[in-house]
């Protein structure tokens, strides 16, 4: 047993980067350290980025995602977002990046401790000509920002993300938009 605990801090160690392994293979406590909370925010980031390739990295299997509800595509009524495994985070990730020219996070504030990570991050954005998330008056080309709060929680084995809130300022998000109202 010993042994084994031995072997997976080292493995930790040596996968440098991803610091968990795959699966379900504990790692020790260097996944509440400061660095390891950085880098996994960082990883975070980036896949909101864009950067789909860190999704194994950073998300447990089953990750579950709280957010808010969004205007339907149509504008009439709102769509509901359930997410309960990396797959459909993974889809949900796309799907909020369709149709932006540009569209990055910047980390405005950030609180961890434990298994715990509180991002504030303001979302910034170019349109693109083929944004279809909810009807908005924006022409291409417009630049939009908004802000917002992610709290995240960590699987306190592997390190990775297992439940994200993601609190966005919405009413800002739909005003940046161009909209004036929005039915639900």
């Amino acid at each position: 047993m010993k042994l084994n605990l031995i072997l997976n801090f080292a493995l930790c160690s040596l996968l440098g980067s991803s610091g968990a392994l795959a699966g379900s293979s504990c790692c020790g406590p260097d996944i509440t350290s400061r660095a390891y909370h950085a880098r996994l925010l960082d990883n975070y980031i980036a896949v909101w980025g864009g950067n789909l390739s860190l999704i194994d990295t950073v998300f447990h299997p089953d990750v579950v995602l709280f957010v808010d509800s969004f205007p339907s595509a149509n504008g009439n009524g709102s769509t509901v977002t359930h997410v309960t495994n990396r797959d459909e985070f993974t889809a949900f990730v796309e799907r909020s990046r369709t149709g932006w020219k540009e569209y990055y996070f910047e980390p405005i504030r950030t609180v961890a401790a434990d298994y715990s990570i509180a991002v504030r991050w303001k979302m910034h954005g170019i349109l693109g000509s083929n944004f279809t998330l909810f009807p908005t008056p924006l022409k291409a080309g417009a630049s939009v920002t908004y802000n917002g709060t992610d709290f995240l929680v960590q699987d306190d084995c592997t390190g990775q993300i297992r439940e994200a809130y993601i609190a966005a300022d919405s009413i800002s998000y739909f005003h940046a938009m161009g909209l004036e109202s929005v039915t639900v």
